[in-house]
């Protein structure tokens, strides 16, 4: 990979501030200008009465499911919290090699990981076509997809549902990333959800909406690079892998000059 084609550029970073570290460490690397705009916030949620009734039947599951890194860290500090541990029996899939990594800082192994990190990948996955009459937990935060819990329940299986974690936009001031967009220190924006994409959307109000008409967007996967179409705006650069390392790839490839392929 070429280690200066992104040298001096900014780089607008939107992930929860948790969850930026590795992706402002590859940019800095670079030698680009990684700049912090967190577009969503991750909290505990309200009630912990879901997650703590999944916690203690465990033991009764197939298969665990972890949608995100968030759902990971969740999850297992309230298991540690509980005084509980992990029992033998359940299987361990997650949606991608960063959540798999998750869980192995907790000591968990996996016995799942996609060819592809996102749920349709999971769905792909022949450990999961035939699951008649098994319990799953799919271990997740709100307002997330349903494609897993629908297709699942679908093919036979009992799942269930385990609010982790919850989301909120942010209540960032945005008027310093807007004088240095204005200034032209902003040269791409990388966004790692729909929900992400559209709160900053909504948090660069008509200016920044004006200005990310010429501003280049680099996509997670397919489905972020959906909602950023939706809107009306140009498509964006999308990451080869649903990783902090996918995504420096694409900016790669942006930097080089090609369009990104509609």
């Amino acid at each position: 990979m070429n280690s200066t084609i992104l040298r001096g550029k900014g780089i607008v970073v939107t992930r929860p501030r948790a969850q930026a570290g590795e992706m402002l460490t590859l940019l800095e690397a670079q030698g680009a200008r990684a700049i912090l705009f967190p577009a969503v916030e991750i909290e505990a949620p309200e009630n912990w009465q879901s997650l703590d009734d999944a916690l203690h039947r465990l033991v009764t599951y197939d298969w665990v499911i972890f949608s995100s890194r968030n759902a990971v860290a969740f999850a297992l500090s309230r298991l540690q919290s509980r005084n509980l541990s992990w029992p033998v029996g359940p299987r361990i899939a997650a949606v991608g090699r960063e959540t798999a990594k998750a869980l192995d800082e907790f000591g968990l192994q996996v016995d799942l990981v996609p060819r592809r990190f996102s749920s349709e990948g999971l769905l792909e996955s022949p450990e999961l076509l035939d699951v008649r009459g098994q319990r799953i937990a799919l271990f997740a935060g709100d307002q997330g997809r349903e494609l897993l819990e629908k297709t699942l329940d679908e093919r036979g299986a009992v799942t269930d549902e385990v609010l982790c974690y919850r989301r909120r936009l942010p209540g960032a001031n945005p008027t310093p990333l807007l004088h240095a967009w204005a200034r032209g220190e902003l040269d791409a924006v990388t966004v790692t959800s729909p929900e992400i994409f559209n709160n900053f959307y909504q948090m660069v109000g008509g200016l920044g909406q004006r200005w990310l008409k010429n501003t280049p967007i680099i996509a997670i996967s397919p489905l972020t690079a959906a909602a950023v179409t939706t809107v009306g705006l140009p498509a964006p650069w999308i990451a080869p892998e649903a990783s902090a390392a996918g995504m420096l790839t694409a900016l790669t490839v942006w930097a080089q000059g090609p369009e990104p392929v509609a």
